[in-house]
């Protein structure tokens, strides 16, 4: 949503497409941004909607001491879940401290960071796997799709777009690692946990990328409540996310019976 991304080599299957299983409906939810012990840190929203075949999602999150980060992505969603742009923002009062962009389809990677009175712009162009490689919520709406695959124990390796500062390719592990409990309000679920853990070639030598970790809930589809990892770059505070369940409606009152 959210978070950074990243893997180890390991034994993982060679990538290959990934099938949309589970598409996705249109919807707004409210996020709880936390330290990984619970301490809050700011609250946003999710939203999703389909153009035709293109699913568009938008991220926006409030941070109490001031910062302002929206993230968004469009994706194709068929004949395979295809990531085609993403743009990520963060900004503090009216300052954008850093920005980067993804044109998954030129491979054009941008970046611009505030930092210590300096200003760096990064531009490179990078080769993209088309349905193999994807970057920020977009590896949330794969390893949905792909759980059926990693419930039967298999781990699957795609490619991720990272930035530390400098837009790079990594390669990425996605694996289901067991289950945990996830406290949403007033209820505690037992949801799937999906590891994705990174591999940044040499740069892995002075830049040490943390494992980013996904929930999810439910078989068929399976919803995500939650995750854990850095904001987006590896050094970046490791910070804990939820998606907080739908709020009903209150049920309609019937009108008191009017007096004759």
């Amino acid at each position: 949503m959210l978070l950074g991304l990243g893997l180890l080599m390991g034994l993982a299957t060679p990538a290959r497409a990934v099938e949309t299983l589970f598409p996705e409906r249109n919807t707004t939810r409210t996020l709880q941004v936390s330290t990984p012990q619970g301490e809050p840190l700011g609250e946003g929203t999710l939203t999703s909607w389909t153009e035709g075949e293109q699913l568009h999602v938008l991220l926006t999150y409030r941070y109490a001491d001031g910062r302002r980060i929206e993230e968004s992505s469009v994706l194709r969603l068929q004949p395979e879940l295809t990531q085609e742009r993403w743009t990520w923002r963060e900004q503090t009062g009216d300052r954008t401290t850093r920005q980067f962009t993804m044109d998954f389809g030129t491979g054009r990677a941008t970046g611009l960071t505030h930092k210590g009175g300096k200003t760096r712009r990064y531009n490179e162009q990078l080769k993209v796997e088309p349905g193999r490689t994807f970057a920020g919520v977009g590896f949330v709406l794969a390893a949905k799709n792909l759980l059926p695959r990693l419930r039967q124990g298999e781990d699957v390796q795609l490619q991720a777009i990272a930035f530390t500062p400098k837009p790079r390719k990594a390669k990425v592990k996605l694996s289901r690692e067991g289950s945990e409990s996830v406290a949403l309000g007033d209820k505690t679920l037992t949801a799937e946990r999906v590891v994705l853990h990174p591999e940044i070639g040499l740069a892995a030598l002075v830049v040490k990328a943390p494992d980013t970790s996904l929930y999810f809930v439910g078989a068929e589809p399976p919803v995500m409540v939650g995750g854990l990892g850095p904001v987006l770059e590896p050094g970046d505070p490791v910070v804990r996310t939820l998606v907080l369940p739908r709020q009903r409606a209150p049920a309609a009152r019937e009108a008191p019976p009017r007096e004759r």
